[in-house]
């Protein structure tokens, strides 16, 4: 017997664990953490992964479609990888040239949930070459909003939590211990040495069942328990001072008339005619700031409080504050104590959470997708990043600190796509300051409004590598009846999928474990952050699978874009993006646990001289301040202070739907699944064999309901099916349920479900796409009324149609 324990990390979802995989006789055998790398940890999916390579299920060799798609029955033929790839290529070349790149659509799923960040920078980067402006991806409804929409307060993505050093952790809508096995390892250790943890989840998750204060939130009402949890912080004077008034935009005046900030051509300043202005406490006057030169004079100490009258130059008189009083004044309308019918949340528990997270120092936080599933995600998402801005502890040890990375050659080809070209992006018009605008992803429901309408412009294939669109966004029937329109569709995957059913040419796809790639940080911390690994190959490529990153650079070659793929090469290309470093493929592969990369901690780096200006470098927004007030916001027309907007779809916005679907409609993921796959899988699917609701025992009470009993779900849309779990955690008004259900498994002789059927189980169904935050896109999958009733029950006749979504007077 020969036995090989191979060095790599599990790449099926954002934690990369470092694991050991062991390889008997050829065969891969187990999983187990490594103990040489400073990610060491696992969860059950990684320990699963030898039957996943191995499940009967896998898709085996490409095939095309022979049969119309309206057809139950695809046709499908076996075809060579030749033929597949001049197919696609073929295909994909008629439809740029008939209706332009920007009519085929490249699609991946979220990378915190799958292998996807692999290849997703490569995916862009043919994207790119291609000319297409249009990457579809899950991003607004999972994370976009604290990485790329916190840098409308920022700069920057939410720094990493330094939980090795911290004091206090707040986790928003996050719970690490299904969805993140290194952050759940991490906090368990900091937990240890004395550390305090707070919580905000409508669902008391398994780091809730450990915090010393758990907040059970109104799901969607999360905005308002940050402007609340502010107001404490301001009030009671815990917020740092010397912070706010030298590093964030805070002091700048805003006019009570308009909103607007307060500019030098309001005071006749010739020379400073667009200069932002402040009063100076020291001088008694109006101070100028500029980007470049910052406050004018020297000495200067901007006000934070005060109201100043202006005379403008038409005469009108007009009174100016500074916003960060103007953010006292909102926070002081959401107090705890008139927050509580709103969020459900008392008012000792907001103070004490909130003193916990400003006085127990240094702390840190984590948001995700509890808080991104909203039609108010973006607002919340800022008034969360100013409760942490005003303790002053950015990039502090302790806090949340940008960690060093080793450098790298981006490979994203962003200079392949002219600006103009950008600019048509799907969404772009209508919300530039999200997800299509920076990093450039599309929506679904984009997708699907331009396949089957032309508008704003035909969209006419897609090319999706890995994931379930249908299973992973809204309104399913609308998508599925998108897809089918399309003239050409390319699905590259592991396993064959209802999304995948509708392709025109399906390639089979490795799993992660049969293909090379490079990761040059594992985030995280100070210990992960700098170190680098190349995954290698744990056993071959299963049937006649192949990498997706062959897959990738083989189609760019076929396009005609070799020269930008390195001709297929990809050594030379994982070379290209580590040469910054001076660390080489050849090095890694010498090293299998991985190498550091040596570079020291360094932290408010926002502080340091930059020696190209000799002066601070400060933040990367439009003031170079921390914005409190954002000033993209307020140059796209949305509110530049993070205002609570209540949930387009909830008790409180309309009253008379919700006496006819009286309970909220949320979601929480489970730690035996990613999203939408592992269903089929034994060793998971034994430990979640069916699709369940949580119910409050009293709610179920109150309908006649008992444990493990199946229920009807549902919305205005419709309803599904499900399994009763009674959970007395919940707020009686509050249901939770899982998406992604549609797989069955054969071993265990578990049913799959049908993904458009009011008998299946795919909660998709139940929400539409037309409630939309106004800037990044997202959708209510957790905020959305819905009700519960037992199986054999007809429908009321509630209404069901659009005038049920008319918002009440």
């Amino acid at each position: 017997m020969t036995m090989e324990r191979v060095h790599t990390y599990c790449p099926n979802c954002v934690s990369r664990c470092g694991v050991v995989a062991t390889v008997k006789d050829g065969v891969f055998t187990k999983v187990e953490t490594d103990p040489e790398h400073p990610n060491a940890t696992i969860c059950i999916k990684g320990s699963a992964s030898p039957q996943v390579v191995y499940s009967p299920d896998r898709l085996r060799y490409p095939m095309k479609r022979t049969r119309p798609k309206g057809e139950p029955d695809p046709g499908w033929v076996r075809i060579s990888w030749d033929e597949a790839l001049d197919l696609a290529a073929s295909r994909l070349l008629d439809i740029k040239k008939q209706y332009g790149a920007e009519a085929v659509v490249f699609g991946r799923p979220a990378p915190m949930g799958s292998s996807a960040s692999d290849y997703v920078g490569w995916l862009f980067r043919l994207a790119n070459a291609f000319g297409s402006p249009n990457l579809m991806a899950t991003t607004h409804i999972c994370q976009w909003h604290k990485d790329q929409g916190s840098m409308h307060t920022y700069g920057t993505v939410v720094p990493s939590p330094d939980f090795e050093r911290t004091k206090c952790i707040l986790l928003w809508g996050h719970n690490p211990n299904v969805t993140w096995s290194a952050h759940a390892l991490g906090i368990s250790r900091a937990k240890k040495h004395g550390a305090k943890i707070i919580v905000v989840d409508p669902h008391r998750s398994g780091a809730a069942a450990k915090a010393d204060a758990w907040l059970r939130v109104r799901p969607g009402a999360d905005g308002a328990l940050a402007l609340a949890m502010i107001n404490v912080v301001i009030e009671e004077n815990l917020y740092d001072d010397a912070f706010v008034r030298e590093w964030t935009n805070g002091p700048l005046l805003v006019r009570d008339d308009n909103d607007q900030l307060l500019v030098g051509a309001d005071l006749r300043w010739r020379d400073n005619l667009d200069a932002h202005v402040a009063w100076d406490e020291t001088k008694q006057e109006f101070a100028a700031y500029r980007v470049d030169g910052g406050y004018s004079g020297e000495g200067v100490k901007p006000a934070l409080s005060g109201s100043r009258a202006v005379t403008l130059p038409d005469g009108r008189r007009i009174n100016c504050r500074p916003a960060f009083a103007r953010l006292g004044d909102l926070a002081a309308e959401y107090s705890p104590e008139r927050s509580e019918s709103i969020t459900w949340v008392s008012a000792a528990e907001v103070r004490n959470a909130a003193r916990l997270f400003a006085t127990e120092l240094p702390s840190c936080y984590y948001s995700l997708v509890g808080v991104e599933q909203h039609t108010n995600a973006m607002q919340t998402n800022r008034a969360i990043c100013l409760l942490f801005a005003l303790t002053g502890q950015f990039d502090a040890p302790g806090s949340n600190v940008h960690f060093p990375k080793a450098p790298t050659n981006l490979i994203v080809g962003k200079n392949f796509l002219p600006k103009e070209q950008a600019s048509r992006r799907l969404g772009y018009a209508e919300r530039p300051l999200g997800a299509a605008g920076n990093p450039g992803n599309v929506q679904a429901y984009e997708l699907y409004r331009a396949a089957m309408t032309g508008k704003p412009y035909p969209v006419r294939a897609m090319v999706m590598f890995g994931g379930n669109v249908l299973l992973s966004n809204g309104d399913t029937r609308y998508g599925k009846a998108a897809l089918e329109s399309l003239d050409f569709y390319l699905h590259v995957d592991l396993f064959p999928n209802p999304s995948a059913d509708l392709a025109d040419l399906l390639l089979p796809a490795c799993s992660s474990w049969e293909g090379e790639a490079v990761k040059p940080t594992f985030d995280m911390g100070e210990a992960t952050s700098t170190w680098m690994q190349l995954r290698k190959v744990v056993v071959p490529p299963q049937h006649e699978s192949r990498p997706d990153l062959e897959i990738i650079f083989a189609l760019a070659k076929r396009l005609g874009y070799g020269d930008e793929f390195w001709e297929g090469d990809l050594e030379a290309a994982f070379n290209h993006q580590l040469a910054p470093s001076g660390i080489t493929v050849e090095a890694l592969r010498a090293s299998p646990a991985g190498i550091r990369f040596p570079s020291p901690t360094r932290h408010r780096k926002y502080a340091e001289v930059d020696p190209k200006t000799g002066r601070p470098r400060g933040f990367q927004t439009p003031s170079g301040k921390v914005e409190i007030y954002s000033l993209a916001f307020a140059k796209h027309g949305h509110p530049a202070l993070p205002v609570y907007q209540e949930p387009a779809v909830s008790p409180y916005s309309l009253p008379r739907m919700a006496e006819d679907y009286p309970l909220i409609l949320c979601g929480a993921k489970i730690t035996q699944f990613c999203n939408t796959q592992q269903r089929n899988i034994p060793m998971l699917r034994k430990q979640a064999p069916d699709p369940i609701v949580e119910i409050h025992p009293g709610t179920a009470a109150d309908l006649g309901i008992v444990a493990a009993e199946w229920v009807i779900l549902e919305t205005v849309l419709g309803g599904i099916k499900l399994k009763v779990k009674l959970n007395p955690s919940l707020h009686p008004s509050v249901v939770f349920t899982q998406h992604g259900w549609w797989q069955s498994c054969s071993e265990l002789g578990l049913p799959g479900y049908d993904h458009t059927d009011p008998q299946g189980a795919n909660a998709n169904l139940l929400v539409p796409n037309d409630q939309i935050d106004p800037i990044s896109g997202s959708v209510p999958h957790r905020s959305y009324l819905c009700r519960v009733r037992k199986v054999g029950i007809p429908r009321s006749s509630a209404k069901t149609d659009a005038d049920a979504l008319t918002v009440d007077s």
